[in-house]
């Protein structure tokens, strides 16, 4: 797929997972394609750019985004590694990425929630 289309997909997906991050929760594709259906399906790759391009135009303050869309059983993308590098959060082994993971998830459940 084109990263114009792309680009443009991400589009609602940002106010939508404010909006999850708001009410302190994460979300999984099935709910983001139900919500936004111009979201494309995607193999994980272009899951992986799609995460990337949410936030990189974010604040510096702001916590990530990309890190409420979960996979299966509300687990971490298995592409959070690639966006959390591409945004210069680091993570290191397999536990220390989780731990990231869950750390930038309660980071944005506060953060949004307080700009309700």
């Amino acid at each position: 797929m084109e990263s114009a289309r792309l680009y443009e997909s991400t589009s609602g997906l940002r106010p939508f997972l404010k909006d999850t991050a708001r009410v302190g929760a994460i979300t999984g594709w099935a709910l983001l394609r139900k919500r936004l259906p111009t979201l494309p399906r995607l193999h994980r790759d272009g899951e992986c750019v799609i995460l990337w391009l949410v936030d990189e135009d974010r604040q510096a303050k702001e916590p990530p985004l990309a890190v409420l869309a979960t996979v299966g059983n509300r687990q971490m993308h298995p592409c959070f590694p690639a966006v959390a590098e591409q945004l210069g959060l680091l993570c290191g082994t397999d536990t220390a990425q989780q731990t990231t993971s869950s750390y930038e998830v309660l980071k944005g459940h506060q953060y949004w929630h307080r700009l309700r």
